[in-house]
């Protein structure tokens, strides 16, 4: 019997979408320390409706919101919108969960899985996306593509954007391997910070056509097959999207699945992954790129439409302009702000309730609500935050990020690329203080200080763990004027030098046979330089395992080469640290408290027989190559035998079955002989104390 009313629809046809409100990352911070980052606003309304009124205009009936940092005020938000009033033709479900439970997008999905959400195909999109793409189409495409490709788990959309081009973020470079045919995609690198790219031969063998793209920009837009979500959860590599488009990649002849590629044309999609992509993509709005999506054409209930004028300048209702201001291009003013007098404003947003001196000149800045500025300040190039407030004759630097409820003294000097908050940094001070130093500033190390007398200013400084060198480059590009001449030269020079050390340290340093599959030898570039980096910022040996298990995950390495590579790696710290190995004790003694510190690494991947074996033959390789070492071998066996890291059967066993290479047995085998003898003479005295 036939259900009363219109038939139901099944979950199939109805077109959802998971928005992913979460970024995972501390690039806006410290302004997402009491924020999240989906509630920012850009061009005066926040990201989040931007992402929702591009589903909305695309024919999504449904979209999942899924958050994770300060979720309540998400869902607070939403639950006060329009999106999620009865009469909203596009129905919102949001689901949170902790950040100590959910750090990366493989964790939101592994999530979303667990609960059943989903079942037939969905749209993937995070919720700092400015885009004014038609998705269906594109649905329809991934639909069809699967009656010829029944492994096909996902379509992912890319956009041209040639390099040098404001909307292209320089931490998301990436190359592209794709069948023209066809528009899979065969091959993905992240190109930061690389100089040299390798393609696996066997990819041009099998497609007689390939197109290599650097002109691609990701635009975090996905349609994807029900079967994504399993496969995150079957895998717990797959912490973010690039991580599973090498996994699935690598597997694609053992599980025949497969990705494809959209190129968008004549759309705008843009991903606001940091503060430089912001500055982009908020011209790209006020400059009507992303049109609909543009101030004067705002939906929103909660703010109010700008009014367009001449050269791109909106103002909302309430603007107060003083006489002989100037409002010269791109600007865009929020409600009930006050501009004094003679104040210039050029390329800049300024939020609502804002009150602005007189002779103050604003360039290219954001300056969000309740923002007090007073008299002659100067700001060029900078982010200011919710209630923060400048004092007279305040001068802020290029690339600055003004926190929250941040008070600068009058005359403040900001300099370039400075990050401030209201309130001190937390100290991660695990030595205690006596009362003297607690009382007394000056004697304590930890107490820190304001900015400047009179200021309400801490500087920010990004935690250790999270900082990168491509992070922190884009950070200070922003704003900066770069002479391509020099710079170019800069390169060149940075180059020669690079080529020098290399040439030096190869002299140094010779770890062995490594393999000649360039995956390997890539697997072990990364394995020195994740081992290096965990050894002088001290990560727990957790999170190094779990950086070596992607990087073996993305070069499809085997366990052997795993157990020898990472060894490898580490008998190399001392030289690569230090560019130096005398061949006396110092090098025992640069060596023994590396190897301390890594001891959770190699009890993890030493855990039988077959490994410890595969651990000692990389020791004797390495001896073999490296003479400096020879003198080291003795005492790095008894340390790791000592450290129950090597079994004494495993030793023995080793020292038994002697290897082909003549060298070895003249140089390592005779320098362990007495560690050996040692051993059967300590196994035998056991024996006789059993007996």
């Amino acid at each position: 019997m036939s259900k009363s009313g219109s038939e139901v629809l099944k979950q199939e046809d109805v077109v959802l979408a998971v928005l992913i409100a979460d970024s995972f990352s501390i690039r806006f911070a410290p302004v997402t320390d009491s924020k999240p980052k989906a509630l920012l606003p850009l061009v005066n309304r926040p990201m989040i409706d931007y992402a929702l009124e591009s589903l909305l205009l695309s024919g999504v009936q449904k979209t999942f919101v899924y958050c994770v940092a300060h979720a309540d005020q998400i869902r607070q938000y939403l639950k006060e919108s329009k999106w999620m009033r009865s009469v909203s033709p596009m129905s919102i479900e949001v689901i949170s969960q902790s950040p100590d439970d959910c750090r990366s997008l493989g964790d939101s999905l592994r999530d979303i899985d667990g609960k059943s959400l989903i079942r037939g195909d969905f749209i993937l999109m995070s919720a700092d996306v400015i885009s004014n793409v038609q998705l269906i189409p594109i649905l329809e495409e991934h639909r069809e593509k699967r009656k010829t490709d029944k492994g096909i788990v996902m379509t992912h959309i890319f956009k041209k954007s040639f390099p040098g081009h404001r909307s292209r973020s320089a931490e998301e470079e990436l190359v592209l391997a794709i069948n023209p045919t066809n528009g899979r995609i065969l091959n993905y690198q992240q190109t930061t910070n690389l100089k040299k790219l390798s393609f696996p031969l066997e990819m041009f063998k099998e497609h007689g056509l390939v197109d290599l793209r650097y002109d691609l920009v990701d635009t975090h837009i996905s349609i994807c097959s029900p079967v994504v979500l399993p496969l995150f959860s079957d895998n717990f590599d797959y912490q973010t999207w690039g991580d599973f488009v090498r996994g699935i990649l690598i597997n694609e002849e053992i599980l025949n699945n497969t990705i494809y590629y959209h190129q968008l044309e004549g759309s705008y999609a843009a991903h606001v992954s940091n503060v430089p992509m912001y500055d982009a993509v908020s011209k790209d709005v006020i400059q009507r790129w992303a049109f609909p999506l543009v101030p004067d054409l705002n939906r929103s209930d909660t703010t109010p439409r700008h009014t367009l004028s001449r050269h791109n300048v909106y103002k909302q209702p309430g603007v107060t302009l003083a006489k002989e201001s100037v409002l010269e291009r791109d600007v865009a003013v929020g409600e009930n702000s006050k501009i004094g007098e003679r104040t210039f404003v050029t390329q800049s947003v300024i939020g609502s309730r804002c009150t602005i001196g007189n002779d103050v000149y604003i360039n290219n800045a954001y300056i969000w609500d309740n923002v007090n500025i007073k008299n002659n300040c100067r700001i060029e190039v900078a982010l200011i935050a919710d209630g923060a407030v400048l004092n007279e004759g305040v001068e802020i630097g290029r690339g600055c990020v003004i926190g929250p409820g941040v008070v600068l003294a009058a005359g403040t000097k900001i300099p370039d690329n400075t990050r401030l908050m209201a309130h001190p940094p937390k100290c991660d001070n695990d030595f205690e203080t006596s009362d003297e130093e607690e009382g007394n500033a000056s004697l304590n190390p930890y107490v820190v200080k304001p900015f400047s007398a009179d200021s309400v200013a801490y500087v920010y400084q990004r935690p250790v763990e999270e900082d990168s060198d491509a992070e922190s480059l884009i950070d200070e590009l922003w704003g900066l004027d770069i002479d391509e001449d020099s710079e170019s030269e800069e390169d060149e020079d940075e180059d020669e030098a690079d080529n020098d050390e290399e040439e030096e340290h190869e002299e140094e340093v010779d770890v062995g046979d490594l393999p000649e599959d360039m995956n390997a030898r890539s697997f072990y570039n990364e394995v020195l330089e994740s081992l290096q980096r965990g050894y002088e910022e001290k990560i727990k040996g957790d999170n190094l395992v779990l950086e070596i298990n992607s990087s073996k995950y993305a070069y499809n390495v085997t366990m052997k080469e795993v157990n020898m590579l990472v060894i490898k790696a580490m008998l190399s710290l001392p030289s690569v640290m230090t560019k130096a190995a005398t061949g006396t004790n110092e090098d025992w003694v640069a060596l023994r408290p590396i190897l301390q510190h890594f001891l959770p690494v190699m009890r993890n991947y030493l855990k039988n027989n077959q490994s410890m074996l595969d651990s000692l033959e990389a020791l004797e390789e390495f001896g073999v190559h490296n003479s400096h070492f020879v003198k080291s071998i003795c005492k790095v066996l008894h340390f790791l035998y000592g450290e129950d890291v090597l079994s004494e059967d495993a030793i023995l066993e080793w020292y038994t079955n002697p290897p082909n290479d003549p060298s070895a047995l003249k140089t390592i085998r005779k320098t362990v002989e007495p560690f050996i003898t040692w051993l059967e003479e300590a196994e035998e005295e056991s024996s006789e104390e059993s007996d």
